[in-house]
């Protein structure tokens, strides 16, 4: 069965790569065998070994993701040596007299210096944005128990409690942010590395990540990956202009930062350096940055896992051998999806166009508390809907959730695009990546259950890659995230719910900064 998934995992990368006539396929499949070798069983075996041995041999589990870190950094060495970002080779050189022969061998302090930049560099950013994540989300944790302290007093105060969520995002962002702009933290990170070479401020990074946290622990509908890439580029941007770094150099590793952020809060690492890659383009990939990415995002998730362990966010049991059955179901879901997808952009962007249009006619402040009471009066009535989301997206992937009827599961896939669309348009702040996985998981059980099928948890999951893969044009990264953190026995069909509805929605992207391909970034 592992043949076959990595079989049908590289023809899936070949393809993307011929699709968009980039010169790209030895690289990606180099990062398909990654994500295939990941997805194997050795992190299931350390963590067997971890439950039945008990604490004390948590570091056996480590050793078992040592061997993935092993054929990461052997692969590293490949693409080295195939596409020059560094050439170790060069830094010796080697001095010979005037008839040929070696007299003595000396460092290149060029060579070096590169050598340092690209491999050094992001083993020092891993570690410390992987701390970053760490501080992250014991705040987020401090946050929410305040405000389930205060609800469970009265339920009538998650009204206040979702006031507060976008009214302190909004001030937070106003008073301790020089870009007072509030929203996605992605739409962020793309829009400054496209247009700003890297650059974002200490203050930027500091206040947004603080009020993303504020918005989602007080009831705000949005991810904690916004704030997580924000907060990992930021970091990288600060450090490479600390050190007086070139301009491209800055701009390379602040794709870096984000690449760690996003692996030390998701325990994904490979998940981490593909969203780097892809997430700047639509139709394109950012292969300069795969090394440095990648070594950024292993050393995060190491970090990130000796902090706040080793589980994944979305684990699932459940192994499946795809059928012709499953296929054409998997086809007719990426269908689905797509619609349901320019459903949630085209929502995003009139509540967008609704917010502004109020600015200019009400104080921001004054909107923002009508905002949360609106999501307040959602949350009374679906709970489930405010926040996260991880609680709910983690039930159906481990098929907790028992019998939700199809009015439920409806009124949720709704609500949670309307909840998310007002929260990052009125004072909030936050990601939209885990609000994807939310809406495509919803819609995958609505899928199954009005066609009666067995397996809902499949469809979910499918559903969840295919909405990622048309909101974030992240093609790679769905199916990715699909093996890395969810189930590897579910590649196949994933590849073809997320091929399909990723091509459906054309050049439509939750992210208005996103380019189509680097031609375009080159007239920018």
């Amino acid at each position: 069965m592992d043949y076959m998934i990595l079989a049908a995992f590289l023809l899936a990368v070949g393809i993307y790569g011929l699709l968009t006539k980039r010169q790209l396929v030895k690289v990606l499949i180099s990062i398909g065998i990654i994500a295939v070798a990941a997805s194997m069983d050795f992190v299931l075996l350390a963590s067997s070994l971890n439950r039945a041995l008990g604490e004390a041999f948590l570091i056996l589990a480590f050793s078992m993701d040592t061997c993935v870190a092993a054929i990461v950094l052997a692969l590293l060495v490949i693409a080295v040596k195939k596409y020059g970002i560094c050439d170790i080779r060069k830094l010796a050189e080697i001095e010979r007299s005037a008839d040929g022969e070696q007299t003595n061998l000396r460092v290149s302090s060029e060579s070096f210096f590169e050598f340092a930049k690209y491999w050094l560099l992001p083993l020092f950013l891993g570690v410390v944005i992987g701390l970053a994540i760490f501080l992250l989300v014991n705040i987020y944790k401090l946050l929410i128990s305040a405000s389930f302290f205060i609800i469970n007093w009265n339920s009538l105060f998650l009204l206040a409690s979702t006031s507060v969520a976008l009214l302190g995002g909004y001030i937070t962002t106003r008073l301790f942010a020089e870009n007072k702009e509030f929203g996605c933290g992605t739409e962020l990170v793309i829009e400054r590395y496209h247009f700003k070479n890297g650059f974002v401020s200490l203050r930027d990074t500091i206040g947004k990540t603080l009020a993303s946290a504020i918005t989602i622990g007080f009831g705000g509908s949005a991810g904690l990956e916004g704030p997580s890439l924000l907060l990992g580029g930021g970091i990288s941007s600060f450090i490479t202009r600390r050190l007086k770094l070139g301009q491209k150099d800055v701009k390379t590793l602040f794709l870096c930062g984000a690449a760690a952020g996003f692996s030390a809060i998701f325990k994904a690492p490979l998940t981490g350096i593909l969203f780097a890659l892809e997430m700047p383009y639509k139709r394109d990939v950012e292969t300069e940055v795969f090394i440095p990415a990648s070594i950024a995002s292993v050393t995060a998730y190491f970090t990130s896992a000796i902090t706040l362990g080793t589980e994944t966010i979305f684990p699932t049991q459940i192994f499946l051998m795809p059928t012709f059955s499953i296929l054409i179901h998997a086809t007719f879901l990426g269908i689905l999806v797509a619609l349901v997808a320019l459903a949630f952009m085209e929502t995003l962007q009139r509540t967008n166009s609704i917010s502004k249009w109020l600015a200019n006619r009400f104080p921001m402040w004054l909107m923002t508390i009508f905002a949360g009471l609106i999501l307040g009066v959602i949350g009374l009535l679906y709970p489930e809907v405010l926040g996260l989301g991880y609680d709910f997206v983690h039930k159906i992937a481990m098929t907790e959730l028992g019998e939700l009827t199809l009015t439920n599961l409806t009124a949720l896939l709704i609500l949670k695009i309307v909840a998310t669309s007002v929260t990052l348009n009125f004072g909030g702040s936050g990601g939209l990546f885990i609000p994807s996985l939310y809406v495509g998981g919803t819609l995958g059980l609505i899928y199954a259950q009005t066609l009666n099928l067995e397996t809902p948890v499949l469809y979910a999951i499918l559903s969840m890659a295919a909405v990622l893969a048309a909101t974030s044009k992240s093609l790679l990264t769905s199916i990715t995230l699909v093996a890395e953190t969810m189930n590897p026995s579910f590649i196949v069909p994933t590849v073809i719910s997320a091929v399909v509805s990723y091509f459906l929605t054309g050049s439509r992207s939750l992210y208005k900064s996103q380019l189509v391909n680097k031609l375009q970034a080159r007239h920018v």
